[in-house]
């Protein structure tokens, strides 16, 4: 097995945590382990260094990366559903939301545990020709992530409060984007809605519990449509949307069509922003699908996936 530690020099690791390297090495080193430690300089380096490492050697081999969500869908982006490859993250970025589904996420930051971790078998969700492995958020929900990692720069401002001035900022502006859903059972959504979030897991915006249901195992997408509803309506929906109960609550059902697939297709009038995985991109028409059992994910010793069957 050889080890590759992938460390975003831009996630959100807090000045204290930025000796890990020497962690890693100390603990490597130890086990007399054979590994690597590479530092990223652009968006989209990790998935270039993760397929050239696979090209050079067929041994089995485990990428961990130091960062945040996006991190993680770099490099799952560069081998998905490849056998003789383990993924793992260590959580130093801005949400760090799908860790947020494994118990004891204190875990994660230990070396020693992500070195002894398990890798496990889950899910991707596939649009267009690039994967998600979290969560994929359209319309209200793009829009403040895309404020909170404008003002996540600012140095006087933590990660976590960058996404509510962000969502401030954002309430105040015109609500609502133009969506066409185009379901396999023939069911077609058409009209304008407030969000869309995508989840193969369940949290998103720093814990923000969206999915509710989502289980990164089960070969589904979960799918929370907001309708398009005023200002003062969503400010109400808020509350129950973070804490996922939304799903249950009876005042609140009529404002939400929440839909579980494995495919399905979206269409806008003109190309929007797409949040994936807290990073930005952009698209007129999205084909989402789900990839069974796409990925293994190395879940540290003394951790485990929650809802895992």
């Amino acid at each position: 097995m050889i080890y590759h530690f992938i460390l975003n020099p831009k996630s959100g690791r807090p000045k204290s945590q930025r000796n890990i390297e020497d962690v890693i090495k100390a603990a490597c080193r130890a086990r007399q382990l054979q590994y690597h430690l590479y530092y990223t300089t652009c968006p989209g380096d990790a998935t270039e260094y993760v397929r050239s490492m696979i090209r050079i050697s067929k041994e089995r081999q485990r990428f961990t990366c130091i960062g945040g969500d996006g991190t993680l869908n770099e490099i799952v982006n560069s081998a998905p559903s490849n056998p003789n490859v383990e993924f793992g993250v260590i959580p130093y970025g801005s949400g760090n939301d799908f860790v947020r589904n494994f118990s004891r996420k204190e875990l994660f930051r230990s070396i020693d545990a992500q070195i002894d971790g398990t890798p496990f078998s889950l899910d991707l969700i596939k649009y267009n020709d690039a994967y998600s492995v979290n969560m994929i958020n359209i319309g209200f929900d793009c829009a403040v992530a895309r404020e909170a990692s404008k003002i996540k720069k600012l140095k006087l401002v933590s990660p976590a409060f960058s996404y509510t001035l962000g969502l401030i900022k954002v309430f105040f502006r015109k609500i609502g984007t133009k969506m066409t859903f185009v379901f396999d059972n023939g069911e077609k959504l058409d009209g304008v809605y407030t969000l869309t979030a995508i989840g193969n897991g369940k949290f998103c915006g720093g814990g923000y519990c969206v999915a509710p249901e989502a289980k990164m195992n089960d070969g589904t997408i979960d799918i929370c449509i907001i309708k398009k509803v005023s200002r003062f309506t969503l400010l109400r929906l808020i509350s129950s949307y973070k804490k996922g109960t939304y799903i249950h609550k009876k005042s609140a059902k009529k404002y939400f069509e929440v839909r579980k697939t494995d495919h399905f297709k979206m269409e806008f009038d003109k190309p929007v922003p797409i949040c994936i995985d807290g990073e930005i991109k952009g698209a007129k028409t999205v084909d989402f699908s789900v990839v069974k059992n796409a990925f293994n994910f190395v879940i540290p010793l003394g951790s485990e996936y929650i809802y895992k069957d």
